[in-house]
Order: structure tokens, then C-alpha cells, then sequence
């Protein structure tokens, strides 16, 4: 009797204070408030790198904070449920090791996060570098953010430096690829990137070679090193596409042939009128001339050397830029990447300058966000992707956009990592034992590699534009 008298005054008194048994014991059973992420970060000084931070459980407003305050090239990005999960990413730009104190605070409760990240001033000589390719630049910085956490110390990590400055745009500024490497001009586009990689520059103490591989968005080329020793091994990587662009209010068709944009390229036709557009000047562009992008779509419409009314404005014509200002033109055409378009357009943070995307004061072009890409932003600017032969470059809408598997084949292209051909791998590519180069390419690029075979890599792909493919990893 004792126990029932006991409970029924608890039940009374509760019933007094307008509450039940069942609301007492909720507090009891709330989670506590956690920070899941990494606990410490390394990356190099000028190479973009983003990690994330999430709060649980994420059912009220979170607020966060970081001391000391980052360096003003790198932002702290909320979204997510409730704002409960934040990116830290861009560019550090001084070697330092800083422990940072992340704190959220929610629905009445706070948690703190040691976060300790250290910045190097360049990849260490066991680490894999690359240069080149502007077009899957921002999907490799992407594999690293994935790979590198689950890399020890010591360990083969993985780093790419952009084709130009992240945080300026700067063209062929200086960077040294490796420690102990001495400095070079960036690589700007693919070209330049397979070229820099075929110098077999080595670091100072001779055990590796200064860059691990070059990203390219071309296939092999007549005047590229040989698939042979002491030549360069093509690593198919993923699936894309390229069309012609043009403004969103253009005096262009909706469509062009392939000998029509021949003709556009090889200047027979100056005229939109010519080609079933308006009584306009036709106003033809194309990227700088190191732009695997470049050599690809001449190759695809049958022009060796574009003609003389092509410009690419004066050799600083990035590829798949739509916000250049010279592109903000009615009767401009511009070759663009599908995939890389894709990914701006649909996967990527919006310009903080929208119109141009000309960095802020600090070096910040956007600020990203959970729920979109982690590298890039959306430079497509008010440029339309558009028909070749009458097939559309895309299907779907918004998020789930791809690549149209019916583009014309001649318009259709695999993107590369380009690598050190080693002779003693089935594959050549550099593994395990006495690697050509001095680093194990396998484990990242090979058929059981990383980026053939991880669920991340494969997520990774598709976020950015690009079309998973079963002979990833197959080289020529």
C-alpha cells in the first residue's frame, strides 16, 4: 500500500503543476548534445581543403562559433537541419599549427570540440600530387577531403593544386609541388599538367618525382610520352561531354551541327544567320590554349587550328568560366564541359559576386554550404548549355541533371589522371614495390583503387557533373 500511496501523490502533485509522469521522465531520456567530425585536419598552405562538423541531436536552432578566428581565406558554412552542420573550408595561407575550439550551442545546451589542424607549407615527398586539368580539379580536391582522413601518419596523401591561384586566379604563379621540390609556374589545363608531369622533375634528395600526376580532361595526344618505360600511363577516371554554350538571350540557334560548328571554328561562318540563327556577327570563343577542354572539342568538330576570328582573349580564357566578361556577349559561343556545368549550375554554392565571382576582399569567390559541393562555386554565370545535331546535352532536372547518355559519341569523353608508366605493374600503374615516381598510385587510381571502387568516390563523382564508369582504372 505504501508503494501505491507514494505514486498516487506523485501523480497528484505533478497533476498540480500541470504536468504527467510521462513529461518528468522526458529530460532523462534526451540525447546529450554531441559534435561528430574529424578531430584534427592536415593540409597544405594553397591548396583548398574542407572538413565537416554536425551537431546531434539536430532537433532545435544551432548556433556555432570557432576561436581563435580562422584565417580570413577559410569560412565557417552552416546549413543542414536546424543549421546543425557546418563546413570549414578554403585556403590557409601561412604554415602554422592551430587548435581551434568549436562550440554549438542548442535548445538550451552547449558543446565544445578541440579541432587541431596543422598547415604545411607544401605535400610532404610520400604524398601524391597533381596538376593540370581546371575540369576535374574541384572533384579531385573532393576525393582528398574523403581519402586523406583515413590516411596515418606518414602516409600517402592525396593533393592537387588548382590550375590557377584559388584564391586570386592568378595564371602560372609560382608553387612547389612537394617538399624539396623546387618551384615551378602552375600548370594551367591538362596540356600543361601532362607536360609538367613528363619533366620527371624529382625532389632535391632524388627518391620521388615532384608531381604524381597530372589531371587531364583529353585523351592521349601524338606528341604526349609513350605508353612505355620512362613514358606516362592514361587512367580512365570518369565519363563526360562537351557542347557549345551561349547566353540564355542569344541571337544563336538552339542547335548546331557538327559541320556547322566547323564552320563557326574554322571562320567560313561569321554570320548567326548562317547557321539558322539571327542577322548577327557570330562572336566564337574558346579556352586558353593548354585547356584539355580545348583540344578535345576540335578534335570532336574536325578543326586543327582554330581560325583567325576565334579568340580566346588573349590566352586568359579559363575553361568552363561562363561569367567571364567577355562571354556576356548575345552572339558568343563557348565549348563547356556537360559535367563540369552540371556541377555548377545544380551542386554548387552561388558566387558571393554573382554577376563576375570575383573574390572578396579576402579570397572568398562563395561560401559553401552542407547540401552542396565542397569545391567550386557556380561560375556558370547566365551562359546555356545547347544542342548539338539536335539531341539535348542533359536530362533530368535540378539535382538529379546528367549527362544525356544519347549525346552524339563524337561529343563524348572519358576524363583522365595521367601517371608515371611503370613497367612492373600488370596495369602501370605505380604500386606497391620500388613505384616508378616513388609513390603507390594504385591504392588511389587503379581498378581497386580509391577512386574506382570507394562509395564516396563513386557519390563523389556524380555530385560533380561526371558519369561512373566500369573501366575506371583501365590505362592506355
Amino acid at each position: 500500500m505504501r508503494r501505491l500511496v507514494v505514486a498516487a501523490a506523485t501523480a497528484a502533485t505533478l497533476g498540480t503543476l500541470g504536468l504527467t509522469a510521462t513529461a518528468q521522465a522526458q529530460p532523462a531520456t534526451q540525447r546529450a548534445l554531441t559534435i561528430t567530425g574529424p578531430a584534427s585536419a592536415g593540409i597544405v598552405v594553397g591548396i583548398p581543403t574542407g572538413f565537416q562538423e554536425a551537431a546531434t541531436p539536430n532537433t532545435a536552432a544551432c548556433t556555432w562559433t570557432i576561436t581563435p578566428a580562422l584565417p580570413k581565406t577559410v569560412t565557417l558554412g552552416k546549413g543542414g537541419t536546424n543549421s546543425c552542420t557546418v563546413l570549414i573550408d578554403g585556403v590557409w595561407t601561412a604554415p602554422k599549427v592551430t587548435t581551434y575550439t568549436l562550440k554549438v550551442t542548442s535548445g538550451g545546451a552547449s558543446k565544445t570540440k578541440a579541432i587541431k589542424v596543422t598547415a604545411a607549407n607544401s605535400p610532404a615527398e610520400a604524398d601524391a600530387t597533381g596538376v593540370g586539368s581546371d575540369t576535374i580539379q574541384n572533384v579531385t580536391d573532393q576525393f582528398a577531403a574523403d581519402f586523406n582522413p583515413g590516411v596515418a601518419a606518414g602516409g600517402t596523401h592525396l593533393f592537387s593544386w588548382d590550375a590557377t591561384n584559388p584564391l586570386t586566379g592568378a595564371i602560372g604563379d609560382s608553387i612547389a609541388e612537394k617538399s624539396g621540390c623546387s618551384a615551378i609556374a602552375r600548370p594551367d589545363g591538362s596540356s600543361a599538367g601532362i607536360t609538367q608531369l613528363a619533366t620527371f622533375q624529382k625532389t632535391h634528395d632524388g627518391k620521388d618525382f615532384c608531381s604524381s600526376f597530372a589531371r587531364s580532361s583529353r585523351a592521349r595526344g601524338s606528341s604526349d610520352p609513350a605508353f612505355a618505360p620512362g613514358g606516362v600511363a592514361f587512367v580512365d577516371l570518369a565519363g563526360d561531354a562537351v557542347t557549345w554554350s551561349a547566353q540564355a538571350t542569344t541571337n544563336a540557334p538552339a542547335t548546331l551541327t557538327t559541320a556547322q560548328l566547323a564552320a563557326i571554328y574554322n571562320c567560313t561562318d561569321t554570320n548567326w544567320s548562317q547557321v539558322g540563327g539571327a542577322n548577327a556577327p557570330i562572336h566564337a570563343f574558346i579556352p586558353q590554349s593548354g585547356s584539355g577542354t580545348r583540344s578535345f572539342f576540335l578534335g570532336a568538330i574536325g578543326v586543327a587550328t582554330p581560325g583567325s576570328c576565334v579568340s580566346d582573349d588573349g590566352g586568359l580564357l579559363e575553361e568552363n568560366e561562363g561569367v567571364n566578361p567577355v562571354l556576356k556577349d548575345p552572339n558568343a559561343i563557348f565549348p563547356y564541359s556537360i559535367g563540369k556545368y552540371i556541377a555548377e549550375k545544380f551542386h554548387s554554392a552561388l558566387c558571393i559576386t554573382k554577376s563576375t565571382c570575383a573574390p572578396n576582399a579576402n579570397g572568398i569567390i562563395c561560401t559553401h554550404t552542407p547540401g552542396k559541393n565542397l569545391f567550386g562555386c557556380d561560375t556558370h554565370g547566365t551562359m546555356a548549355l545547347k544542342e548539338i545535331n539536335c539531341v539535348a546535352p542533359t536530362t533530368g532536372t535540378g539535382a538529379n541533371t546528367v549527362i544525356n547518355s544519347a549525346f552524339p559519341a563524337t561529343f563524348q569523353r572519358v576524363v583522365f589522371e595521367v601517371v608515371p608508366y611503370d613497367p612492373a605493374t600488370t596495369d602501370h600503374i605505380p604500386g606497391p614495390t620500388s613505384p616508378v615516381g616513388g609513390v603507390n598510385l594504385e591504392t588511389l587510381f587503379g581498378a581497386s583503387g580509391f577512386v574506382c571502387t570507394n562509395s564516396k568516390a563513386k557519390t563523389d563523382l556524380k555530385n560533380y557533373g561526371f558519369l561512373v564508369t566500369p573501366l575506371c582504372g583501365v590505362t592506355g
